[in-house]
């Protein structure tokens, strides 16, 4: 047996052997620390390509271990003299990241979340020279996701590309091909955070900086970006690049004042100074404000600058359905947090209009939502033309238009239906005036509606504009989800002051020539690709109804051609003549307009009109017949007839008729030349003209009935009602 004191000593001896050993184990890995394990560089490399499911190499430029050099403590931390992350096994790429002279760190935490497929967080890279190559492919399946449980992007959502803590490269290039998009850009950036003074500030040619090349190298040396330079001390982003986006030219010009915390996530990142100058097609912006992170915009604000020539030139880059218009200009506020963007247009110049808004663009719906208002103090119908094919002002007319004398005036530019159903829409429209373009009627003083876009379906609906102290009332509906659009209107004009509204030059002693108040309804739809087919396809009916009505005496005169009585009334001076009773009911089949009833009567004749009107084919032919009710000593009562395109109308008088009192006049001339005469007289017709009175009265209360005004559609498609909700919030902004 051992004795008392051998046991202690026994006992003693554990604690030790185990704090000698902790001992050893510290000051080895202390050692191999300060070594940087260099005999885990290989088992470090298997275990990193595993992780991230890609092949990893790092050593010299012989392709030994030299030069390697590894922390473990905290995180990994890797230097090398070279360091190589390879491309997926679908790449062609050599590569996707080839850093020399580089410093790399990455976290356990975030290695395991990349293996799960998130977005690789690199916490930082430092590198003298950098190559690296991001690839995006068609289906989703991208070059930045790692690990074998990755998520295939689908191009809906912002690109989930790598994110930094730090990031300094003195010189790199960087390809990146996007197949979703598609893009295709060049360009140069310099990334500091100043605690290093930039080398090579007096030499452009070998600048520090990072070239971005995305598709592949440029076609030619013109097209590649200028080169960057950071002053010593300088800190910040500065980026130049040209190249395609969405198949898009595109030019941009960007700089931040600071990068801590640029590439951090979520509360940690901090807002940094942006100005950043754009071309993207034919659309130049300018935008000067702060971001947390210029890759992706997120907590952008600041205010921006936006030209083009055309809305739609904005609309193509931004995956927006905006319309065709005229050449435009606009500034205001911009501000973007995760998903949602909203603008404020302070001040918005269309051509001639005048306009202003608060927008909303959520890009989180599967089917992305614009809501907001739009207003302004002008709005005219021709710089609106182009969205439906018609030249804007001052332009040609595009091939094919026709819009010469003698041609069709109808616009057959096809819609484009697949932009209906990119995009949902609940816009509030209040706008001081909207100008029809011409100064023969007056403007509507003010407008207002809602316009809804949902499930391809275009409604404006609340439709109401006053003028001349009336009001047009009633909603417009585009449907898209066909291969064919199509349109339904049903509108009113109720009281209608046809004085003030139909600007026709008279001298300050005549009468208008017609005035009243005006009456109408419009109730019509059609099918089609562009506004002529929806036009050549119409039915539905057209009502006009006049009331307290009159019209010039001297035009009732010349259209029944009455030279007696019409000399009369020149030489006296034109009166108005009181409108008994009139009813205008039009028919419209199959884009041909057809009246039921067309009539005119005053206590001096009664005019019928009867005929066609296709909007198919533009062509006309109407024919008038006025039935006096007084003696005239000398007319030729005959029917006009108005013949032609509505591009070239003719009148004409109807020759039987005409032939047949001239030649009645020729041969009473061979008995006496004042016989001659006899033809031309016209007793009047009294019988006649009170039973066309009593016909038309009996007409008003059934084809010349206006129906009150309908607002909204039957079938209304709005955006989901969360989705409204917002919209209406945003559009009391």
């Amino acid at each position: 047996m051992r004795g008392p004191l051998a046991a202690w000593r026994a006992g003693v001896r554990w604690p030790s052997v185990l704090i000698a050993a902790l001992l050893v184990t510290v000051i080895a890995v202390v050692a191999c620390e300060a070594a940087g394990w260099p005999f885990l560089a290989s088992p470090m490399q298997r275990w990193l390509a595993k992780t991230l499911d890609r092949n990893v190499a790092f050593g010299d430029e012989s392709g030994g271990r030299g030069g390697v050099r590894i922390r473990l403590l905290g995180g990994i931390r890797i230097a090398a003299s070279r360091l190589e992350i390879g491309a997926p096994a679908w790449s062609q790429s050599p590569h996707m990241l080839l850093a020399r002279d580089a410093q790399l760190e990455l976290g356990y935490f975030d290695l395991w979340r990349a293996w799960r497929g998130a977005p690789l967080h690199i916490r930082e890279l430092e590198a003298a020279e950098l190559d690296g190559v991001l690839e995006r492919r068609a289906d989703g399946t991208a070059s930045w996701q790692f690990g074998k449980k990755a998520k295939v992007d689908d191009g809906e959502q912002p690109v989930a590309l790598p994110t930094f803590g730090q990031l300094r490269v003195a010189d790199g290039h960087l390809t990146y091909s996007d197949e979703i998009l598609p893009t295709a850009i060049d360009a140069r950036f310099a990334l500091s955070d100043g605690s290093v003074p930039a080398s090579g500030a007096s030499s452009a040619s070998n600048a520090p900086g990072i070239v971005v090349r995305a598709g592949g190298a440029v076609a030619s040396a013109s097209a590649a970006a200028q080169a960057v330079v950071l002053a010593p001390g300088e800190s910040g982003l500065r980026l130049n690049a040209t190249g395609q986006y969405r198949k898009l030219p595109l030019r941009i010009d960007l700089r931040t004042a600071g990068v801590l915390g640029l590439f951090a996530q979520g509360k940690e990142a901090d807002a940094q100074p942006l100005q950043l100058i754009a071309t993207i097609g034919h659309a130049d912006l300018s935008f000067q404000g702060s971001t947390t992170d210029p890759l992706h915009f997120a907590g952008l604000q600041g205010h921006f600058t936006l030209a083009g020539p055309s809305l739609a030139a904005v609309g193509d880059p931004l995956g927006i359905t905006l319309p065709t218009t005229p050449a435009f200009s606009t500034r205001g506020t911009l501000a973007k947090e995760g998903g949602i963007w909203n603008a404020v247009f302070e001040d918005a110049t269309i051509g001639t209009s005048r306009l202003n808004g608060a927008f909303t663009y959520d890009r989180r719906p599967k089917v992305p939502l614009l809501s907001g208002k739009i207003g302004g103090s002008r709005l005219v119908l021709a710089d609106l033309g182009p969205a439906v094919g018609t030249p804007a002002q001052g332009e040609a007319p595009q091939a094919g238009s026709r819009t010469a004398s003698g041609e069709r005036v109808i616009p057959d530019k096809k819609f484009d239906l697949p932009a209906l159903r990119a995009m949902d829409a609940n816009v509030l429209i209040d706008i001081g005036m909207f100008d029809p373009g011409t100064t023969l009627i007056e403007p509507l003083r003010p407008v207002r509606g809602h316009l809804l876009l949902a499930d391809g379906v275009l409604t404006i609906a609340d439709f109401e504009g006053n003028t001349a102290q009336g009001r047009l009332v009633g909603f417009l509906q585009l449907d898209g989800r066909g291969s064919q659009a199509l349109w339904t209107a049903d509108m009113r004009a109720l009281g209608v002051d046809l004085t003030r509204w139909l600007r026709l030059k008279r001298d300050a002693a005549s009468p208008p020539y017609v005035s009243g108040k005006l009456d109408a309804l419009v109730k019509v739809k059609g099918a089609g690709r562009s506004t002529a087919e929806i036009l050549g396809s119409l039915a539905g009916d057209i009502r006009i109804h006049l009331r307290e009505a009159s019209i010039s005496h001297l035009i009732v005169e010349a259209s029944g051609l009455d030279i007696a009585q019409a000399l009369g009334v020149f030489i006296k001076g034109d009166d108005a003549l009181p409108i008994l009773c009139n009813v205008v009911d039009l028919d419209v089949v199959n884009g041909v307009a057809q009246p039921k009833v067309f009539v005119l009567d005053t206590k001096d004749s009664t005019i019928w009109i009867d005929g066609t009107v296709s909007l198919k084919s533009e062509a006309m032919d109407l024919r008038a017949v006025v039935s006096p009710k007084d003696f005239s000593p000398l007319t030729l009562r005959t029917p006009i007839h108005v013949r032609g395109t509505l591009g070239k109308p003719t009148v004409a008088l109807e020759p039987r008729k005409l032939a047949g009192k001239a030649g009645a006049a020729a041969l009473l001339s061979l008995l006496n030349p004042l016989a001659a005469i006899i033809p031309f007289v016209d007793p009047g017709a009294r019988q006649a003209a009170k039973d066309a009175a009593a016909e038309c009265a009996a007409l008003v209360p059934t084809n010349g009935r206006i129906a009150a005004a309908v607002r909204t559609p039957t079938t209304l498609h709005v955006p989901p009602p969360a989705m409204a909700a917002a919209s209406s919030a945003s559009a009391r902004r």
